[in-house]
Order: structure tokens, then C-alpha cells, then sequence
């Protein structure tokens, strides 16, 4: 390898790494949110997160974002088809009722 692909390699390694910090604290909230609610563990709650992203063929941290909007009544800082997406994943997969995010 040369100077110049590792140093790009470290660059992309290092902005993955700043991506990852900067959006961990949205997925802690949201799997303690679906902890709380649904009395599941830390695994479980993530497993869900990530069954809905992957379903829903939506980022994670974009996910947990719609979660902890949907639970604080606040407006999820990503865009509104994602947002209608994810909530709908949600429904369909049981983890949150329809009850309770039709009052959104």
C-alpha cells in the first residue's frame, strides 16, 4: 500500500468511527425506551431496532431517531416517507401499537 491509500483508509476509518460516537447516544435512548415499555432486555431491544431497519431498509440511527421522536412527541429529524416507513415497520412488526402511534 502506498502513503496516500493508507492515509485515505485511515480517514474513511476515522469518519466511521466519528459517524458511529455521534450517533450511538439516539440508539441507547431508543432501546431503552422499547426496554421500558416492552420489559425487554438490552438485546432484545436492539434486535428489534435492527429487525425494523433492515426491513424497512432504514439506517438504524435513523430508526432509533423515529423511536425516541415517536416516545418524547417530537418531530424525528429525518425525512417524513422515512419516518411514515419506519413507523409503519414498527406496527407491523408488534413492537409498538398502533394505538399508541396513531396519537402522534
Amino acid at each position: 500500500m502506498s502513503p496516500d491509500s493508507d492515509r485515505v483508509e485511515q480517514a474513511t476509518k476515522l469518519k466511521q468511527l466519528e459517524h458511529a460516537l455521534a450517533t450511538r447516544p439516539v440508539i441507547e435512548q431508543a432501546k431503552g425506551m422499547l426496554m421500558v415499555l416492552r420489559s425487554w432486555s438490552a438485546d432484545d431491544a436492539f434486535a428489534a431496532l435492527r429487525e425494523v431497519s433492515q426491513h424497512t431498509n432504514v439506517k438504524l440511527h435513523d430508526v432509533a431517531a423515529v423511536v425516541v421522536a415517536a416516545g418524547t412527541r417530537r418531530p424525528a429529524a429525518v425525512p417524513e416517507n422515512t419516518t411514515a416507513a419506519v413507523l409503519a415497520g414498527l406496527r407491523s412488526a408488534g413492537i409498538w401499537s398502533a394505538e399508541r402511534l396513531d396519537r402522534l
